[in-house]
């Protein structure tokens, strides 16, 4: 079977080989010290991953991650990065990086994330050669968002991560308000293309490969935003309560529907240690909400 090709990039001769020392034996490791031959190379060849540094003499910073989303917006892409310079790393993952690993490497730590990275690419990949949904039971067959299933595994890497790195993450849960109310009156055709229109909102909104919007399930989505502590998610719920308050759902010239919806949000390590007890405080979050009057944001901690 051939080997998952990786990419990696860095200026450091020391930190190539033993990049592709420790990966060479599950991965086909191609190594480049130049950006400018490597964005060349990743061109021409079908990497599944990159492990890039986010300074180069050629290329700075978050332009780095730009230029390789250009050519490929699907490859995951890892940053390296010294303790030091962790800041910089997250603001590449709110740009769209997967994950980052830092120097002096922990190999376990780095295989993990590689390992990680690359069953996420499977499939993405597995989607788009069988362009069959519901076979890789990752996406909601309705609303084409991320389905229950997929957000507890993404749920579970980010509390990983967290416990790897101090850092934060916040979860938004989301409730249509009345959603019984226009099935009832409109039938459940209706609803349906409601729920499909919330999600489209909802995902034009987020950050893109670094957010995760799911269906948790009826008429409730979850959104997960990794590197964002409760002010963060509270300005994006916010907005997202606005945004699909103001959009209008025509249906024909007699059906004009506007809906709301209330939102729920609590940030692992100010108030959860745990996933079971983060997704229960966002919902205490969310109740909240709706028995204040709905069409709100209510933050645990500050109900």
């Amino acid at each position: 079977m051939e080997k998952e090709k990786i990419l990696v990039v860095n200026g450091d001769e020391y930190v190539r080989n033993t990049l592709q020392k420790s990966l060479s034996s599950e991965y086909e490791v191609f190594t480049s010290a130049s950006f400018t031959r490597a964005l060349d190379v990743f061109s021409e060849i079908p990497f599944s991953a990159v492990l890039t540094e986010i300074n180069t003499p050629e290329v700075k910073g978050i332009e780095i991650l730009r230029k390789f989303k250009k050519v490929r917006a699907d490859i995951p892409i890892i940053v390296i990065t010294t303790y030091n310079s962790v800041s910089l790393a997250v603001e590449a993952m709110k740009a769209g990086a997967y994950d980052y690993i830092t120097k002096p490497f922990n190999f376990d730590e780095l295989k993990l994330v590689v390992m990680h990275a690359l069953e996420r690419q499977r499939l993405l990949k597995e989607a788009k050669t069988k362009d069959f949904y519901r076979e890789l039971a990752f996406l909601d067959e309705l609303t084409k968002v991320y389905n229950r299933r997929y957000f507890d595994e993404v749920l579970r890497r980010e509390v990983e991560r967290v416990k790897r790195y101090p850092q934060k993450f916040s979860l938004l849960m989301i409730d249509l308000d009345d959603f019984k109310k226009y099935n009832d009156s409109y039938g459940h055709q209706t609803g349906d293309k409601i729920l499909k229109g919330v999600a489209d909102i909802l995902s034009h909104k987020i950050r893109r490969g670094v957010d995760v919007l799911a269906r948790y399930g009826g008429e409730e989505f979850a959104i997960i935003t990794p590197h964002t502590d409760k002010k963060g998610a509270s300005v994006l719920a916010a907005r997202l309560v606005d945004l699909v308050a103001k959009e209008k759902f025509i249906f024909d010239e007699s059906t004009v529907i506007k809906v709301t919806v209330s939102i729920g949000v609590a940030t692992y390590g100010d108030d959860a240690v745990t996933i079971d007890e983060l997704v229960r405080k966002a919902d205490e979050a969310l109740y909240q909400a709706k028995r204040t009057g709905k069409n709100r944001v209510c933050i645990f901690g500050m109900m």
